[in-house]
């Protein structure tokens, strides 16, 4: 009769608690990881907010956070990558104001309608200081890793997308190139808001969100006007405004930045 093998052997003789106990000591490791890279990045968006984006360094952030670099460089790479990580939660959180300021509209096109809409306006319920600091801190990095910038932004290119596709099988809208209409409607968005953060370099006034919404969805052939826009916005579950920012309180741009308390906005 053949012996098993050492490693058979092994495998027979693991209990099942011992699997067990394996399996939630890596889910413990797991989860405080998250939570200590958790609170780098909460740390790096208060420094952000304070600089502006502007001389941001490692050493700010880990005195913020009350760690080491050691410790910081045990979870992120590089400066990069922390606000990458950063700009990856405000882009998150923006997208699920969207889809919350939404929730109430079954119609494709109201839908799509209502989160362009809520997308141009959140700037009204966020900290500037920090949409500054996201807006050149996402100018910067795009100039250097463009496709981590895009996949940071996943979250809100895979709503719109989807968002545009529903619009287009209803045939409230007319559109060919799924992903081309998506970017579209992301670029121009990102424009308006960097516009209003980092002031108008164009030369010409800015339009206002009506005009831009109206321009897009037009552009995408729907039929819609100053009446539709003013009935979507009357349902749209938009976020109260918020007081000024404390030291215990992270305020609306902040806490989009870091995933920290309610849901609320940081326009970029």
């Amino acid at each position: 009769m053949t012996e098993p093998t050492t490693e058979r052997a092994d495998a027979e003789t693991t209990a099942d608690w011992h699997r067990r106990v394996i399996g939630r000591s890596l889910r413990t490791a797991t989860q405080r990881s998250i939570d200590r890279g958790q609170a780098l990045v909460r740390a790096a968006a208060t420094v952000l907010e304070r600089s502006g984006g502007v001389d941001l360094t490692v050493q700010d952030v880990a005195d913020e956070a009350g760690q080491s670099l050691r410790t910081l460089y045990q979870y992120f790479e590089s400066k990069d990558d922390l606000l990458l990580a950063v700009f990856e939660e405000s882009m998150r959180t923006y997208a699920q104001l969207i889809e919350r300021a939404i929730s109430k509209l079954d119609d494709p096109l109201d839908r799509l309608v209502g989160a362009v809409i809520a997308a141009t306006s959140m700037s009204e319920y966020s900290v500037a200081d920090l949409d500054r600091g996201l807006a050149r801190l996402r100018l910067r990095l795009a100039d250097t890793s463009p496709e981590l910038v895009g996949r940071s932004q996943e979250a809100l290119s895979t709503l719109v997308r989807s968002l545009v596709a529903d619009a287009t099988a209803a045939e409230r809208i007319r559109v060919s190139d799924l992903d081309g209409a998506t970017f579209l409607l992301l670029s121009v968005n990102a424009a308006f808001i960097t516009s209003e953060r980092l002031g108008n370099d164009s030369g010409v006034p800015r339009p206002t969100s009506d005009t831009l919404v109206t321009f897009c969805l037009r552009g995408l052939g729907a039929e819609v006007d100053d009446a539709d826009l003013a009935r979507i916005r009357e349902v749209l579950r938009m976020p109260k405004a918020s007081r000024a920012p404390t030291s215990t309180d992270p305020g609306p741009s902040r806490a989009a930045a870091t995933g920290k308390g309610k849901a609320r906005p940081a326009a970029t």
